[in-house]
């Protein structure tokens, strides 16, 4: 399980590597007119400066946070600098720049959304890979499909769920879901005969998106699963689950 896990990490951040690629040529450059600007580890004057930008030195405008700019050297150096020492720098038309430095914009991203989960089903070990389409900023259609593992028994499972994001500006977002779906149990007992069982489920669950980057998140989530069973009484099943997910 835990193969499949990194596999599915290594794929997204593939994917994250070249949305992030992109998006930086959209990004403007300008060149430090100051004799210098100095580059802090965070966006305040408590933190340390590390780096000192030159004059003459191209520096990418990456985002904005209240009055801090972080940027981005030639030489690949990261920090954050105030706005107002970087007020005449100039754009890559030799002209001064203006405040409009880009905002981590978490709206501007594309509406299919990949990821790849893992965590606990029941006590047993679970994988989901899965693939949503969002409608809104606020509303999208999540299909996903699962693995678990355990000692006891074993199954696969897939759902559809609706989802509401009701603050997708948030950095950290929380959103809402209810869906339904089948599932495969089965059984690994071997003192006595036992045959696999596919049954309808409905689920409703919660969690958190964490925007790492425009098009690159990760996700804590919590479900609730009803297991539809043939028998006198339903199966309630707690899954949690954490993962990344990319936007394209």
């Amino acid at each position: 399980m835990k193969l499949y896990f990194f596999r599915g990490l290594l794929a997204i951040s593939l994917l994250c590597y070249s949305f992030t690629a992109s998006a930086d040529k959209e990004k403007p450059y300008a060149t430090v007119a100051e004799a210098y600007v100095e580059l802090h580890t965070g966006p305040g004057r408590g933190y340390p400066i590390f780096y000192v930008a030159e004059r003459g030195e191209k520096i990418l405008l990456l985002k904005m946070r209240t009055t801090w700019v972080k940027v981005r050297t030639e030489r690949g150096k990261e920090g954050w600098v105030k706005l107002a020492s970087i007020a005449k720098t100039l754009n890559a038309n030799g002209e001064p720049i203006t405040a409009t430095i880009p905002q981590l914009d978490l709206n501007n991203r594309g509406n299919w959304e990949i990821g790849f989960m893992a965590g606990d089903f029941g006590g047993t070990d679970v994988v989901t890979a899965y693939t949503a389409y969002h409608f809104t900023k606020n509303l999208s259609l999540e299909l996903a499909a699962s693995e678990n593992f355990g000692n006891v028994s074993s199954g696969s499972g897939a759902t559809l769920s609706i989802a509401h994001q009701p603050f997708p500006k948030w950095r950290i977002s929380p959103y809402f879901m209810i869906g339904g779906g089948v599932r495969k149990t089965e059984p690994r007992a071997t003192l006595v005969s036992t045959e696999d069982r596919d049954d309808n489920v409905l689920a409703v669950g919660a969690g958190f998106r964490i925007y790492l980057a425009r098009n690159f998140t990760a996700r804590i989530q919590f479900k609730k699963h009803t297991i539809l069973t043939n028998r006198d009484d339903d199966i309630e099943v707690e899954e949690w689950k954490i993962g990344l997910s990319a936007y394209f």
